[in-house]
C-alpha cells in the first residue's frame, strides 16, 4: 500500500531512475532461493555419479596406503580431492544465485543502502515497524511458507524412509548411491514446490514496489518543474534566445541585395547569389516597428528599398528568416531584383 494516500501518480521514470541509484528495485528474496534450490537439484542430478566415482576412487586409494603413507599426508590429499569435488557445486549455487538477482533488476552497483540510516536505529520507528500491517503479513506469508515446506518435507522424507530396510542388506557403497539419489530427489521437490512460491512472491514484491514508488500530483508537479527548469528561467533563456536571434537577423541586413517593404507594416530582406544560390533567400523580415527597424539599416547600408506592398505581405507570411522563396515568387521577386541590377549599372 502507498504511504500516503495523496500518493496516487504513477512513479516517474525520474522517480524510478533515482530509486534505483539509491538501490531501491524490484527484488524477492525467494526468487534466488528457487534458482538455487533448482540448479543444485539439476547439477546434482547428472554430477552425482561422476562425483561418486571420484569418492569410491578416493577411497580405494586412501585404504590401499593406510599402511605405506603418512596419515597426515593421505588427510591432505582426500581434503584437496573433496575440495575439488564440491567446489562447481559451490560455484553453480553462487551463478544461480547471481543470475536470480539479476533477472530481477539488472547489474546495479551502489552503496547507498551500506549508509547508516536514522530511521533504522530509532526505536520508536522500529517498534511501529515490528506491529505494522506490512510486518503481520510478512510473518503470515513466511508461517505458511514454512507450513508448506514441512508438510511436503515429511511426505518426502516418509517415501525416502520407506525404502530404508531394503537398504539395509545392500553393500556399503549402494548404501551411499541410495542415500544421495534420495537427497537429489529432495532436491527436486523442494526445487520444484519453490517456483511458484517465488513467482507468487515476485508478483506480490512488483505490487508493492510500485506502491512505494507511487507520487502525489504535487510530487509530480516539483519533479516536472525541476526537469523542465522554473517557467521563469525557461522564459530568460527564450527571451534571451529571441534576442540573438534578433541580433543574427539584423547583422544580415547590410548584406542583402533587396528590402521589399509595405512600406510600414512589412520588410523582407533578400539575398541571391548567382551560381551559389538556387533561389534568393530570406535573411531578415519583419512587421511594424521592427519593419521600420530593418528599413533604416538597409537604408543607412545602402541596400535598396523597394516598395511592393503585395509581395511584401505575401512574403512575410510564406516564408521564414533563412527559407529560399518558394517558386510562386520567383517571377515577382525577379523583376524587383532586375530593377535593382540596372539602377546599379546606371550609377
Amino acid at each position: 500500500m502507498a504511504k500516503d494516500p495523496s500518493k496516487t501518480e504513477k512513479a516517474t521514470p525520474r522517480r524510478r531512475q533515482k530509486a534505483r541509484e539509491e538501490g531501491q528495485v524490484l527484488k524477492s528474496q525467494d526468487v534466488p532461493i528457487a534458482f538455487s534450490l533448482f540448479t543444485a537439484a539439476v547439477l546434482l542430478y547428472f554430477y552425482v555419479s561422476f562425483a561418486y566415482g571420484r569418492l569410491t576412487e578416493l577411497s580405494r586409494f586412501v585404504f590401499s596406503q593406510l599402511s605405506t603413507c603418512d596419515i597426515g599426508h593421505l588427510i591432505v590429499v582426500s581434503l584437496q580431492q573433496f575440495f575439488f569435488l564440491i567446489l562447481p557445486v559451490f560455484l553453480f549455487l553462487l551463478v544461480a544465485g547471481f543470475t536470480g538477482n539479476v533477472v530481477q533488476f539488472g547489474f546495479l552497483f551502489s552503496t547507498k543502502p551500506l549508509v547508516p540510516k536514522l530511521d533504522v536505529i530509532n526505536p520508536v520507528k522500529g517498534f511501529q515497524r515490528l506491529f505494522s500491517l506490512k510486518t503481520l503479513f510478512e510473518a503470515f506469508r513466511n508461517t505458511l511458507k514454512l507450513l508448506l515446506a514441512l508438510v511436503v518435507g515429511y511426505y518426502s522424507a516418509k517415501f525416502i524412509l520407506s525404502g530404508f530396510n531394503s537398504m539395509a542388506f545392500l553393500p556399503f557403497g549402494q548404501q551411499v548411491y541410495f542415500l544421495v539419489k534420495y537427497t537429489v530427489l529432495l532436491f527436486f521437490v523442494f526445487g520444484l514446490l519453490s517456483l511458484p512460491i517465488a513467482g507468487i512472491d515476485f508478483l506480490y514484491r512488483r505490487w508493492e514496489y510500485e506502491e512505494n514508488l507511487k507520487m502525489s500530483k504535487q510530487e509530480v508537479k516539483e519533479e516536472r518543474k525541476q526537469y523542465e527548469g522554473h517557467p521563469l528561467i525557461k522564459s530568460a533563456i527564450r527571451r534571451r534566445q529571441r534576442e540573438i536571434a534578433m541580433k543574427r537577423m539584423m547583422a544580415e541586413v547590410p548584406k542583402a541585395d533587396v528590402v521589399i517593404t509595405n512600406p510600414e507594416h512589412y520588410a523582407v530582406a533578400l539575398k541571391y547569389e548567382r551560381g551559389k544560390m538556387q533561389a534568393p533567400k530570406v535573411v531578415a523580415k519583419g512587421a511594424d516597428n521592427l519593419a521600420l527597424k530593418i528599413k533604416e539599416i538597409a537604408i543607412e547600408h545602402g541596400v535598396p528599398v523597394e516598395e511592393n506592398p503585395p509581395l511584401a505581405r505575401a512574403l512575410y507570411q510564406n516564408c521564414e528568416v533563412g527559407d529560399y522563396i518558394p517558386e510562386e515568387f520567383y517571377r515577382a521577386v525577379a523583376k524587383v531584383l532586375a530593377k535593382v541590377y540596372r539602377r546599379r549599372k546606371v550609377y
